[in-house]
Formats: structure tokens, C-alpha cells, sequence
């Protein structure tokens, strides 16, 4: 199973059938048929990507596998059987690479981490409008979280202390600053980078704040 050996599978499209590695501090896609081929997966050879759900990684799979890949033999069932069983803690990607091809990928947690990470500025987000009739009601912040809490706590009997204003609402770009630190945190912890490279593009990030 991918979350026993901590390895990615191509379970549709170009490729399918072959295992994603670790390597060097990046990732590789493993020929299905010449474990000697390997394909980088970085920023000069993937245009875009994009994270399915759980539904459209299955769909996009098997659609995929019917209309690209022919696999014959053992590859073939070894396909099937990737398409049947969708990691439950992993991800699911749509990888457009740089030739044209297309491939459906699934990563575990921490093959993930280091794929988001590499190929950040290449990600294709699908934002999912609610239809008019049904407007989806607005969720409270994390600060208005965290306010509430601070209520909750001092009504069971804590002394009340002074007014705090309310903490101003935080913006996208330092929300995005904040994710990118801690993934970049787990990287160093991991050893896929040192404490120089990760005080360096710490730096960086904290400027744009």
C-alpha cells in the first residue's frame, strides 16, 4: 500500500501504472515498464496542476485509464486495482505536463507536501460557485473563533479583564504566508532542506508580509 511504502501512484493518463519516488529533495515518476526511465516531476516539466476531490480523482481516473492508457497484462489489473482503492489520508492530482501529456496522480501526506511546495506557482485552483437559490451561509473567522472562546471562558467565572478589540481580519496574502512557513518548517524538519535554505526563503516570505 502507498502509505506503507511512502510511495506516490499514476493511476491514470500518461504513465499510469508507474510508482513516484522521492529524490534528492524532489520527486520522480518511475516508467511503468522501464524502472530505468524516470520523468522529473518540477517546474520545467509540468505546466500545471490541480488537486481533485475524492469523486473526481476516481472519475477522472477511470476515465482517463479507458481513453490513454492500454496496459496489457499484469500492468493492466495492477492499474485496476490502483483505480478501486483511492488513498483515504492522500491526495489526488491532475498533473498537465510540459509535453502535453496528462497524468493522474496520487500522493501520499508527505510526498504531497514536497509536490505542493516545488510546484506552488504552477497550481490551478477551481473555485465551486453555490448556485443562486442556495446561498452558502458566511463561516466565522479565526479570530471571531478564537473571541468566542475567550467569552465562553470568562462567563464560567474567570475575572473579567479589559476590553480587547477585536482582531482585524486576516488577509489572504498573510494567511498564504502563514501555510507556505509551515510547510517549509515541515520540509526542514523532514531534512529536505537545511536550516540555511529555510531561514532563506523564511526571509523572503516574511517580506512580503
Amino acid at each position: 500500500m502507498q502509505e506503507l511504502t511512502n510511495q506516490g501512484q499514476v493511476v491514470g493518463g500518461h504513465l499510469a501504472g508507474g510508482s513516484v519516488l522521492s529524490d534528492n529533495g524532489g520527486l520522480t515518476v518511475n516508467h511503468p515498464r522501464n524502472p530505468f526511465k524516470r520523468f522529473k516531476l518540477r517546474a520545467d516539466t509540468v505546466r500545471e496542476w490541480e488537486e481533485l476531490s475524492a469523486k473526481e480523482g476516481v472519475a477522472g481516473a477511470v476515465g482517463l485509464a479507458a481513453a490513454e492508457a492500454v496496459l496489457p497484462g499484469r500492468f493492466g489489473k495492477a492499474l485496476g486495482a490502483g483505480l478501486g482503492a483511492v488513498m483515504k489520508s492522500g491526495h489526488t492530482v491532475r498533473v498537465d505536463w510540459a509535453d502535453g501529456n496528462q497524468s493522474i496522480i496520487e500522493l501520499p501526506e508527505k510526498l504531497f507536501l514536497v509536490f505542493s511546495v516545488m510546484l506552488k506557482n504552477h497550481q490551478v485552483v477551481t473555485e465551486v460557485q453555490a448556485p443562486p437559490s442556495e446561498p452558502v451561509p458566511a463561516q466565522p473567522g479565526v479570530a471571531d473563533r478564537i473571541l468566542d472562546l475567550a467569552s465562553s471562558v470568562l462567563q464560567r467565572g474567570v475575572p473579567a479583564a479589559p476590553a480587547v478589540p477585536a482582531a482585524p481580519a486576516i488577509a489572504a496574502p498573510q494567511t498564504d504566508v502563514v501555510e507556505q512557513l509551515t510547510k517549509l518548517a515541515s520540509l526542514r524538519d523532514a531534512g529536505i532542506l537545511t536550516d540555511e535554505e529555510f531561514a532563506e526563503k523564511k526571509a523572503k516570505l516574511l517580506d512580503r508580509l
